[in-house]
């Protein structure tokens, strides 16, 4: 099984490093703007090494689970054409709703609930694969905290035994290909919009399948540090009467990395580690979930010192700009 791993990491390697070169000679790049937490131009698009890997596990595993491997192929290869052209929102939109309904379908979901929760299933998980995308702002950050999450299904799944734990090995194996790339101080290669919505995509799946073997609904609550930046960012921002579709550098991640200074990697280190104690303690010591009201207690909790350090954090790097 090692050796089969070595395999399989060297070969996922050997991909990042030629879709690099490729990336270059074609020009597939992101350019720095104003809302960036980057200052120079780096490759764009490693992240198409996750849903190979998925690729890859389906060939080897025969052919398991194909509605949700089409459906990753599907959001995977519109998500990489937005990074180089720059889609409509409509068309991502479209492509998003139809690849959750596959995973979903794969699932047996619309044959376990009632058919007035699937909007709020579908709203859920949009929310998810947009904020993971919003999140991918920094070097490291989603791969560090997806090496958390897919680490975390292993660790349950000692217990729970409903994962595909091969898939999320080829996972974690392409992740750290990616890092490679990556968690460095100047990053060679971002993940793009088709890195993080496939990783996203995929952490619904698994997601969808944990709520539905008696999760309930805390199961969420595996991404509450991300979740925690990207709805209250977007709170505040509606409060504030901001345009949402205007570019911003108003998470706490970005108020760090900007104003503060701070090591990108520093801060990639401390979200994926504040959510990996956070699923030990609440997930994998006590091998099960949380129930709603503690669910909220936890939400409400996480809010209030989200907004306290982000506050003071402000507050802080004000003073200093004004000194």
């Amino acid at each position: 099984m090692m050796f089969d791993h070595t395999l399989v990491f060297i070969v996922l390697g050997i991909v990042s490093f030629i879709y690099f070169t490729l990336a270059k000679k074609f020009n597939i790049t992101d350019k720095p703007n104003h809302r960036s937490s980057h200052t120079q131009v780096t490759v764009r698009g490693g992240g198409i090494i996750f849903p190979i890997a998925a690729l890859l596990w389906f060939f080897l595993y025969d052919f398991q689970h194909a509605w949700m491997i089409i459906g990753l192929a599907l959001i995977a290869t519109v998500s990489f054409l937005d990074d180089m052209y720059t889609l409509s929102r409509k068309v991502r939109f479209l492509v998003q709703f139809i690849a959750l309904s596959l995973a979903f379908y794969d699932l047996g979901l619309f044959g376990q609930l009632d058919w007035y929760f699937l909007p709020i299933f579908y709203f859920v998980a949009l929310g998810i694969i947009n904020a993971i995308n919003f999140m991918d702002g920094i070097n490291g950050i989603t791969g560090l905290y997806a090496i958390v999450f897919f680490g975390s299904l292993l660790a349950l799944n000692q217990a729970l035994e409903i994962f595909e734990e091969n898939l999320i090995n080829y996972q974690i194996l392409a992740i750290l290909a990616f890092l490679i790339f990556n968690l460095r101080k100047r990053a060679l290669m971002f993940a793009g919009d088709i890195g993080s919505i496939s990783i996203a995509y995929l952490m619904i799946y698994f997601m969808t399948q944990w709520f539905l073997n008696g999760g309930g609904w805390t199961v969420v609550l595996i991404l509450l540090i991300f979740g925690a930046d990207v709805f209250l960012t977007l709170g505040t921002r509606l409060f504030n009467r901001e345009k949402l579709t205007e570019p911003h550098r108003k998470h706490l991640y970005q108020l760090m990395a900007n104003e503060g200074r701070i090591s990108h990697i520093l801060i990639a280190i401390l979200f994926a580690t504040l959510q990996g104690i956070f699923n030990y303690l609440v997930f994998i010591r006590t091998g099960t979930t949380p129930d709603s009201i503690e669910g909220l207690a936890i939400i409400l909790l996480t809010g209030l010192m989200y907004l306290a350090v982000k506050i003071n954090l402000k507050r802080k790097y004000n003073a200093y700009s004004n000194g």
